[in-house]
Parts: structure tokens; sequence; C-alpha cells
């Protein structure tokens, strides 16, 4: 016959390493949780700063209209090619943004099913 003493100390022990188990698994994903969060803040940062310099250059470009030679046909082609890189560079950081949302999300979706799976 077995001691009932046994079983509860045993009972602790396997319930204390599922303690230490699920301790270390909600630290992880504190740690990438934190990681997301401070790159996703980064690359906000980068997207608003680059969006603000094309910003800049647009309006540098509008307010210096007589250099430009606008009213050419040479002139306001050159405006035309000026704009539309702007705004393929624009574009291109809204699509960076995006995937960049997509991304973490998964991220964030992943994390939300790990503190699920860890909860006491």
């Amino acid at each position: 016959m077995t001691d009932p003493a046994g079983h509860s100390v045993a009972a602790i022990r396997a319930r204390q390493e599922a303690l230490v188990k699920q301790r270390g698994e909600l630290a992880e994903a504190d740690r990438i949780l934190a990681e997301t969060l401070v790159g996703a803040h980064a690359a906000m940062r980068e997207s608003v700063r680059r969006l603000d310099a094309i910003s800049a250059e647009i309006d540098r470009a509008v307010t210096d209209q007589t250099a430009l030679a606008l009213d050419t046909s040479l002139g306001a082609r050159e405006l035309q090619r000026f704009l539309a890189t702007k705004q393929g560079e624009m574009a291109a950081v809204v699509a960076a943004a995006r995937d960049l949302d997509r991304t973490k999300s998964a991220e964030l979706q992943r994390l939300r099913d790990a503190y699920g799976h860890a909860a006491i």
C-alpha cells in the first residue's frame, strides 16, 4: 500500500515543477512581447520620420515654384515626375507599415495563445 503523504509530496513537487515551467514560459512571452512592442514603436517612428522627410521635400518644391519653371512644359513634366516619385516613396512606406502590421499582429496572436495556455 502506498503512503498518502508520499502521494501528497509527489503531487506538490509535480505542481511546483509545472509552475516553474509555466513561469519560464510566461517570462519568455513577456520578453517577446516587450521586443515586439519596442520594435513596432521604433518602426512607426521611422515611418513617420520618412513621411515627414518626403513632405518637407514636397513643401520645398512647391515653395520654390519659380525655380522649377512650371510655366514651361519641361518644368511641369519635371514636377510631375518628382511628385510621382514622392508618391511611390510614400506608397512604399505605407506598404512596409502594412507588412509590419501583419507580422506584429501574428506575433501578438501567438503571444495571446501562449498567455492563454500558461494561465494558472
